[in-house]
């Protein structure tokens, strides 16, 4: 059983005569091969093969076409070669999805030993999606070809051997390719993969996106209005992200060796991503924090910096949730792109609290958790650059997720959004997966939010939306839900936006009612005590009972429960003013409304005489709203004031 790669050894000498024709033939594909050289390409093959001997799954034995040797359990460790470690995921997660083929190359491989097969199955199926073509690498300059490639050129004639099998089994099946034995949606995916165009967003610390697209057409790009235009050598802007640009899937060679890429000026990443990073635009405080939990790449973190910059504001991560290799990668990428404002916290997220001093300033949280990867065409990329669970790609490569690794995922998910709802400063949370089940998506933040816990003197969390109010062909729903479709122009994605919300229905009508229930109001009727600006008749009172005057603190108290002030007056939380114009309240700014009422008594003056006296009650309605960065905020005063 391979498990890790073993020391190199010279090629004549790697596999036994019995491999042939299948593995002496592509050791020349090793040493052709581009851009890797013979001993990574040699590393990647033997990586593939440990991971596809690890995820395959076996059927009854009297089901069995092919024997593979014993299965083992062993944890897959992360290589330093990253390229190599991709290369092996991509190649193990084509053979797991083409498993279906196995039927047509078993006569083929019948020869070969269980403890290889494993290894000769994903240098096949690597042949097979080549379609048998080498990719020419040349000599490089002092350099002569080696002695054992001339060697085995004299077996390229086994080529045509595998190449009549593979076809004999299709012409059997009435198939027009051998791609026509995968289910409709793994081959829907397929399609889509190949077509999926590049997103790259520019990094706004060091230049503009106007700076670039003119470098870009300065090298002989042109620019396009829409993803539909896009030619080999042509370019347009996202719609959603207005700092990301679209590129042909044909120009990701060019683009990976452009200086814009080599400096970190431009920055190739999924665009599902680049969305979430986009919904975090409006929700940005001046001087506050910003906290990335869950599974994210390095180039994420930089994505959400260079946003929080432009408000002065500081991106925490939680370095215990990263692997020792992933944090040294977040942290060579900040180094190279010479960002400062990231603090890598030593804790776990679900070990920090409120109390904890490096949280204090922290106002938005991004949950961007471990997910079923179902809405992406091709999860490789995804699960290598943000360090995943490789054990999805068994699942994807079939085409769905079963329902036991989607409990556990949903599982994991609601741990991290509960955890994320309890910290009393934290004004909006931004929730994103890359999968298309409702149980990692919509199903979930509705539960989290019904069972959510909330602290009596704050405002509870509550769907924000739309995300993308201004966006053509928006997919917001009425749930208030973002989501994209995947499609060939781009991967799937869900995006939830929650933040601490008044109810819709909430006045300060509403507000004073309820304090009057509450007793609060010293028995006068809110709705007596409102007068209008343009007057209204004054009624004189009987004489002044017994009860106990209002207090002003009693009254700022129930409308500070509802509109989250804090001990100053002045509301912390903003209220989108979406919700004040449903409300009438718009036109309230700095408007102060006063009750006059007198009234005459007579009292027994010290010698029995009768005198007459006067009171007044003053009623006093202050409604300030102010806009800053994140919404707009309210505060409500009233006060009574009542003088004989």
């Amino acid at each position: 059983t391979i498990s890790s790669p073993p020391p190199l050894s010279p090629p004549c000498f790697i596999f036994p005569h019995i491999l042939s024709p299948i593995c002496s033939l592509h050791l020349i594909f090793l040493q052709t091969s581009s851009p890797l050289s013979f001993s990574s390409a040699l590393s990647a093959y033997l990586r593939a093969a440990a991971i596809f001997q690890r995820l395959r799954t076996d059927k009854p034995i009297t089901q069995r076409l092919l024997h593979y040797g014993k299965k083992t359990d062993t944890p897959l460790l992360e290589s330093r070669d990253r390229t190599t470690q991709k290369q092996a995921y991509q190649l193990a997660f084509n053979t797991l999805r083409c498993i279906a083929v196995c039927p047509c190359v078993f006569e083929v491989t019948c020869n070969i030993p269980p403890d290889l097969l494993p290894l000769a199955m994903v240098m096949l199926f690597d042949l097979q999606d080549r379609k048998f073509l080498k990719h020419e690498r040349p000599v490089e300059e002092g350099q002569e070809l080696l002695q054992e490639v001339r060697d085995l050129e004299s077996c390229l004639y086994s080529k045509t051997k595998l190449a009549a099998s593979l076809a004999r089994c299709r012409v059997r099946q009435g198939l027009l390719s051998i791609s026509c034995l995968l289910s409709d949606s793994v081959r829907t995916k397929q399609h889509r993969a190949r077509l999926l165009p590049l997103y790259a967003w520019v990094n706004t610390l060091k230049t503009s996106i106007e700076e670039v697209c003119e470098a870009l057409q300065a090298e002989g790009l042109c620019k396009v209005e829409t993803v539909s235009d896009l030619k080999e050598s042509a370019f347009c802007r996202d719609p959603l992200c207005p700092d990301t640009l679209v590129f042909s899937q044909q120009l990701y060679t060019r683009l990976q060796h452009s200086k814009l890429t080599f400096t970190h000026a431009l920055n190739i990443q999924d665009r599902s991503v680049c969305v979430a990073v986009s919904a975090l635009r409006p929700l940005l405080f001046d001087d506050s924090d910003v906290l990335v939990a869950g599974s994210f790449s390095a180039l994420t973190v930089a994505h959400i910096t260079v946003l929080a910059a432009a408000h002065s504001g500081r991106v925490l991560v939680c370095g215990a949730d990263c692997t020792p290799l992933q944090r040294e990668e977040i942290e060579d990428v900040l180094r190279q792109m010479d960002i400062k404002n990231v603090r890598i916290l030593s804790e776990q997220f679900c070990d920090l609290d409120e109390w904890d001093g490096t949280v204090q300033r922290l106002k938005v949280i991004v949950v961007l958790p471990q997910c079923s990867l179902s809405a992406l065409n091709d999860p490789v990329n995804t699960i290598h650059s943000e360090h995943g669970d490789c054990d999805l790609l068994q699942d994807l490569s079939q085409g769905s997720v079963s329902q036991s690794k989607l409990h556990s995922l949903a599982t994991e998910q609601a741990r991290l959004l509960v955890h994320a709802l309890t910290f009393p400063k934290v004004q909006s949370v931004v929730y994103c997966t890359r999968s298309v089940h409702p149980e990692e998506n919509e199903q979930l933040v509705k539960t989290v939010l019904e069972n959510a816990r909330t602290h009596p003197k704050l405002l509870p969390f509550r769907v924000s939306g739309p995300v993308f109010p201004e966006a053509p062909g928006s997919a917001d729903t009425a749930d208030k839900f973002f989501r994209i479709e995947p499609s060939q122009h781009t991967n799937g994605c869900f995006i939830a936006r929650l933040a601490r919300e008044v109810r819709e229905a909430e006045t300060v009508q509403d507000v004073l009612a309820r304090a009057a229930a509450k007793g609060l109001l010293g028995g006068i009727n809110p709705d007596q005590a409102k007068t209008s600006k343009k007057g209204r008749a004054r009624k004189s009172h009987a004489p002044a009972t017994s009860t106990k005057p209002l207090s002003p603190s009693a009254v700022q108290t129930e409308i500070k429960l509802a509109t989250g002030q804090n001990a100053g007056g002045v509301s912390t939380l903003p209220v989108p003013l979406s919700v004040l114009k449903e409300k009438g309240m718009e036109d309230l700014n700095s408007d102060e409304e006063e009750d006059k009422e007198e009234g005459h008594e007579e009292d027994d003056g010290p010698k029995g005489e009768r005198r007459r006296g006067t009171h007044t009650h003053t009623h006093t309605h202050t409604h300030t709203y102010t806009e800053k960065p994140g919404g707009i905020f309210y505060n409500a005063v009233y006060s009574h004031n009542r003088l004989h």
